[in-house]
């Protein structure tokens, strides 16, 4: 053998799974079900985005989809504005899922 593999070097197919990435963001603006948020990557309209805060020690998750995503220059860099709209309808009286930090 001439140091050739029988084999081949991958072999994975179908499989299943969730990345999840850690963006910080700024709040600007908090408004009913939308907000806007100042982020160092842009967004893609209607991307869904999980947004977490802490609130008085308390762990606050709000599930968000991206209405609008445009760059903007924020002392001096260029940076990402996003519109993010809530999937929790205000005047339905539900609250987002909190969790102990």
């Amino acid at each position: 053998m001439s140091g050739r593999r029988r084999y081949s070097r991958c072999g994975i197919a179908n499989v299943g799974g969730r990345l999840k990435v850690a963006r910080d963001v700024a709040v600007w603006r908090h408004a009913e079900n939308e907000m806007l948020v100042v982020s160092d990557e842009p967004g893609t309209t209607g991307e869904l985005l999980t947004l977490e805060r802490v609130v008085h020690g308390t762990l606050i998750t709000i599930e968000v989809s991206v209405i609008d995503s445009h760059p903007a220059v924020v002392n001096g860099t260029v940076r990402h504005r996003l519109r993010l709209r809530s999937s929790v309808a205000s005047d339905t009286g539900q609250q987002p899922d909190a969790r102990t930090h």
